[in-house]
C-alpha cells in the first residue's frame, strides 16, 4: 500500500484539535452556570462556593470570566430577576417552575436586562440549554417567557 504523500505545510503527528470558537465556549460558559445554579439552589451553595465551582470547571480564561460574570450578575440580582419573571409569566407562580426551568429563565432574564448581548441571543441560548437539560417543552415555555422580558426590557430597565 503506497504511503499517502506528506504535505510541508501540515506538520506530521496527531491532528491538532481546531479551537473552539467564541460562541462555543459561551455556550459551555452558560451550561456551567445553569447547573452551578442549580446546585446552588438545592444545595444551598453561597456565592463564593458558586464562583468557586465555576473556576474549577472551566480552565479557559475567557470562558471562565464570561461564567462569572453571568453568575454574579444573577445571584447579585436574583431577588429581581424573580420579580421580573413573575410579572411576565401569565398564570406561573416562579417557585411552581421547574429548578432548571427556573435557573435558565433567571440566567436568561439577567443577559437581557444586566447584559451586554442582544436579547435574541440570550433567548436562543437559554432555549437551546432548556431543551438539553430539563423537559421536552420547556424550550417553548422559556422562549415565550424570555420574548415577554424582552419585550418589556426597557420598561423593566427605567423601573430598576
Amino acid at each position: 500500500m503506497p504511503t499517502p504523500p506528506t504535505r510541508p505545510d501540515r506538520p506530521s503527528g496527531p491532528p491538532r484539535r481546531r479551537p473552539s470558537s467564541l460562541s462555543n465556549l459561551k455556550r459551555h460558559a452558560r451550561e456551567v452556570v445553569v447547573k452551578t445554579l442549580y446546585e446552588a439552589e438545592l444545595g444551598g451553595l453561597t456565592k463564593p462556593e458558586a464562583e468557586d465551582r465555576i473556576r474549577r470547571k472551566l480552565r479557559r480564561p475567557e470562558e471562565r470570566d464570561f461564567a462569572l460574570g453571568l453568575i454574579q450578575r444573577v445571584l447579585e440580582n436574583v431577588e429581581r430577576i424573580d420579580g421580573i419573571i413573575g410579572s411576565v409569566a401569565e398564570n406561573w407562580e416562579i417557585s411552581r417552575m421547574t429548578v432548571v426551568d427556573r435557573n435558565t429563565l433567571r440566567l436568561g432574564t439577567a443577559e437581557i436586562i444586566f447584559g451586554e448581548v442582544p436579547a435574541k441571543v440570550a433567548i436562543n441560548e437559554a432555549i437551546e440549554i432548556a431543551k438539553k437539560f430539563s423537559t421536552e417543552n420547556s424550550g417553548g415555555f422559556v422562549n415565550g417567557i424570555l420574548d415577554r422580558v424582552a419585550g418589556t426590557k426597557r420598561e423593566i430597565r427605567d423601573n430598576l
